[in-house]
């Protein structure tokens, strides 16, 4: 079995003590003479020598990368979200290292303290309640910087970056008030989420004498589903259904479908998210795209500069697709 190249082979191969070779191939110490360096550089690569990076976190405490801790990598919006965090980390010369908290506050408070005490340089989360993450999220950003994403907790005590769901409801709504639909059923899930609040208390500014609401324990493919057999069940269809959240259209699109409804000739349906699985049932589904990679810019701008507890709201797009 090869043995593993040691600093000592690289500073007895370049004729340096052990700590100059520690220096130079650390980056720690700049003052280092350049002919010095060079030839520890030079044998360092002749050797095939690695840097230990646990050793080199322990020691300068970072790891030249970013937390990124997102409610469930099954959801198709946080595996966009996260892919944009890390195109844009990367252009930045930092990696990403991904949690997933189930969706659970104890889970989420287990997994920041993974995070912080694995030295990362940042923790970009998006929390599982507005009620209950605060706490753990503040503690998290005593020790190191840290930027909520697409939902909030009450005091987090540090930013946030996130789609402006008011405007993008109000969006939505008016797109289907356009198309002459009257009736239209609101599906969203329970209000431990702050997106999700936000999202119902701007469908509730707008709605009119026609208009319901319908909310769902979790946002999932299932949920939409169940949601659609409810519609099924009801003396009258809706003329349009806004759904919270691109899974649930999917669902609730498959099941109207599959028991005769005419989509978008009976029952419009429309979601809020954006992602490509919107592109792939037929009818494609109109939807409030997010703007991943401005939200994922901004949270990185947030990580590196200077601390700040701002807000920054990006307004989706909206994309009109056949299903209305």
């Amino acid at each position: 079995m090869a043995t593993r190249t040691t600093l000592l082979d690289v500073a007895r191969a370049a004729g340096v003590s052990k700590s100059t070779a520690s220096r130079v191939l650390s980056g720690v110490d700049r003052n280092v003479d350049a002919e010095l360096a060079e030839r520890v550089l030079q044998a360092g690569e002749r050797l095939g020598y690695r840097v230990n990076a646990v050793a080199r976190a322990l020691r300068r405490q970072t790891t030249g990368s970013f937390g990124v801790l997102v409610p469930s990598i099954r959801n198709p919006y946080f595996v966009h979200l996260v892919d944009a965090f890390s195109q844009v980390a990367s252009r930045s010369g930092m990696g990403v290292i991904l949690a997933d908290s189930l969706d659970d506050p104890d889970v989420e408070a287990e997994r920041l303290e993974m995070l912080r005490d694995s030295f990362v340089d940042g923790i970009v989360v998006v929390p599982t309640s507005m009620t209950r993450s605060g706490p753990a999220i503040r503690q998290a950003a005593e020790r190191t910087r840290v930027v909520q994403v697409d939902r909030w907790a009450t005091g987090a005590g540090c930013g946030f970056v996130g789609v402006d769901n008011a405007a993008g409801v109000a969006a939505l709504v008016a797109h289907l008030r356009a198309a002459g639909r009257t009736r239209i059923r609101y599906v969203g899930a329970e209000q431990e989420a702050s997106a999700s609040a936000e999202r119902l208390a701007a469908f509730r500014e707008l709605a009119g004498p026609g208009d319901a609401e319908m909310l769902l324990p979790h946002f999932s493919t299932t949920a939409g589903r169940d949601a659609a057999h409810v519609l099924l069940a009801a003396p009258e269809l809706p003329d349009a259904v806004l759904c919270a959240a691109d899974v649930l259209a999917v669902g609730l699109l498959s099941t109207l479908q599959r028991r005769g409804v005419r989509v978008p000739r009976d029952v419009a349906v429309t979601a809020f998210d954006g992602t490509d699985l919107l592109e792939l049932v037929d009818p494609p589904i109109t939807a409030l795209h997010h703007r991943l990679d401005a939200i994922a810019a901004r949270a990185v701008d947030m990580l590196t500069g200077p601390a700040s507890t701002e807000e920054t709201r990006i307004r989706a797009e909206l994309v009109v697709r056949a299903s209305t």
